[in-house]
């Protein structure tokens, strides 16, 4: 459940931006720093590190600790950790700690703090909805399951500088996990003082071991974040004093605190200004998918045997103008046909899509191909004539942008193939639990594509957290498997591209458009880089005004 939440909530905020942990940014410019960086943000549900379900508490939490490896402007950094090494398997992480890394009440920060805080997202009775982003490490699903105890589970404290990470197979790329995903450290004994529950809830129950500390947080308007001196690089990182994040409901304030100079920039521009603030705008598509997801059992009267059936499903594709969509919807994002990220980097110096890519549907659509997979699906399913299959419902949250969005989709399928798709809006929280219910026929929901492109076909297997029980394919299940088992970088890349041919054969979950964002910043900010996973990167923000 966490990355549907975490996307309902981001795709309000729109997300998108380059893969994994992408990022977007406005360079790097020496100069005197002003005092003050104040910009207009999307605001945060919960800064409990263990809790949170939503990418723009990452965005904060990025700010407010130090993390292992840490992502900025798309490159994995050493952050706490001076430096790490891999086995020669890959299946053992060693990172070793700098010298004299404190919290910010001057307590010491050891490798006990990361361990503790990856044991709190494990611990069953924590509840942590990020846990599943963690079966990696050996034994830690068995320890959520409450079959070992927490001894047993792959994550050693060697000594105070040193944790060390063993998994249940080989992963060359887990150091980008640990960057993208989140390892923050935990203090247990202010845990325990404060209580899990209340942990993150005020600027006192949160011990800070990054860039800033939070000096004022008043809910659903406002936070102030302040230079802290003891994170390790403090000399020569985090050069402005104090941000200050607005959170700022009505697009049209927003924008007129930005020309008012109130805010010297705006996390996401809403899109009737993307014209209007075109010299200040940045954006880029990626880090995340807005995918339909099929239910191949269906859930309207009738609909089974349909959503069943591959070549009905095939039929939805292709009548698809996802290019046109995505003109009229948002001009941030970027239509899509293959559910590997167009950002992510192939094996040869290029990108992954064009070193391995695979035989989709046409962005702009094909209504001919669309109507041969119908008729084919009515012969199928002993239909003589359109009218006979029964309406469908497509479901998504309650908001503008997704309404236009599901009535471009239902209209082309009117229109194209005289399919009855019905569109049904719900609040963020039925709306998830209709997604994990499976009541509906077809859902519209975006999902984030994480480190490297196994990620995402991972969690879309038949056991996969992206997937309810909607769809299953066995070929797919042991290709994606055994891609993620296997350690041959070239092997590991055509099994990864046979894998993302069969989910678009069978059309289960379809990918529709790459996630966007647009930003807005003065041209006296500087070194302005936000990430997908990992926040507002603003290490080297400079204000020059």
């Amino acid at each position: 459940m966490k990355k549907a939440l975490a996307l309902l909530l981001a795709m309000i905020m729109v997300i998108g931006m380059l893969a994994g942990c992408g990022t977007t940014g406005g360079g790097e410019a020496e100069g005197t720093t002003s005092d003050t960086f104040t910009m207009a943000y999307n605001g945060v549900v919960t800064l409990n590190s263990v809790m949170t379900q939503a990418s723009n508490d990452h965005n904060v939490l990025y700010l407010l600790q130090a993390q292992l490896v840490r992502y900025y402007d798309g490159q994995v950094e050493k952050d706490a950790a001076e430096s790490y090494e891999m086995s020669e398997d890959a299946t053992v992480w060693t990172f070793h700690l700098r010298d004299g890394l404190v919290w910010s009440n001057g307590e010491a920060l050891t490798a006990a703090d990361y361990a503790y805080g990856v044991k709190c997202l494990l611990d069953p009775g924590m509840g942590s909805p990020q846990a599943s982003s963690w079966t990696m490490i050996k034994n830690a699903e068995k320890f959520m399951n409450g079959e070992v105890a927490w001894e047993e589970v792959g994550v050693k404290v060697i000594d105070e500088k040193t944790i060390e990470f063993t998994l249940e197979q080989p992963l060359t790329s887990f150091d980008q996990t640990v960057a993208c995903k989140h390892i923050y450290p935990l203090n247990q004994a202010f845990v325990e003082s404060v209580g899990v529950n209340n942990l993150g809830s005020s600027i006192d129950t949160i011990m800070y071991s990054g860039g800033y500390t939070m000096t004022e947080w008043v809910l659903e308007s406002s936070i102030t974040l302040q230079k802290n001196p003891s994170y390790w690089d403090a000399e020569n990182q985090f050069q402005v004093e104090t941000i200050k994040l607005l959170e700022v409901e009505d697009p049209n304030t927003e924008v007129a605190m930005f020309e008012n100079g109130e805010v010297d920039a705006i996390e996401e521009m809403a899109s009737q200004y993307y014209d209007h603030l075109a010299d200040y705008r940045y954006d880029n598509a990626g880090g995340g998918f807005m995918f339909l997801w099929m239910n191949t059992h269906g859930y309207s009267e009738g609909a089974d045997k349909v959503m069943g059936n591959v070549n009905f499903r095939k039929a939805l594709s292709y009548a698809i103008d996802r290019d046109a969509t995505c003109l009229a919807v948002d001009s941030a994002t970027k239509a899509a046909n293959n559910p590997i990220d167009p950002n992510f980097p192939g094996i040869n110096g290029g990108k992954f899509v064009d070193e391995y890519p695979i035989e989709t549907y046409p962005t702009n659509g094909d209504v001919a191909k669309a109507q041969e997979y119908l008729t084919k699906a009515m012969e199928e399913l002993g239909y003589a004539d359109v009218s006979e299959i029964p309406a469908l419902t497509i479901v998504t949250w309650d908001t503008a942008i997704q309404k236009t969005l599901g009535e471009a989709l239902t209209d082309q399928w009117k229109q194209n193939l005289g399919v009855d798709v019905q569109l049904e809006q719900y609040v963020i929280g039925t709306a998830i639990g209709k997604f994990y219910e499976q009541t509906y026929d077809i859902f519209l929901i975006t999902w984030e594509t994480d480190v490297k492109p196994t990620d995402l076909l991972q969690a879309m297997t038949s056991t996969g957290e992206a997937n309810p029980g909607i769809w299953a394919n066995a070929e797919f299940d042991q290709l994606v498997a055994d891609a993620i088992a296997e350690v041959d970088p070239a092997k590991q890349a055509e099994l990864t591209q046979k894998a993302a041919q069969v989910m678009i054969d069978d059309a289960g979950i379809i990918p529709l458009h790459l996630n966007g964002t647009v930003h807005a910043k003065k041209e006296y900010v500087d070194g302005f880089v936000i990430g997908v996973s990992d926040g507002f990167q603003f290490s080297k923000l400079v204000v020059n005004k």
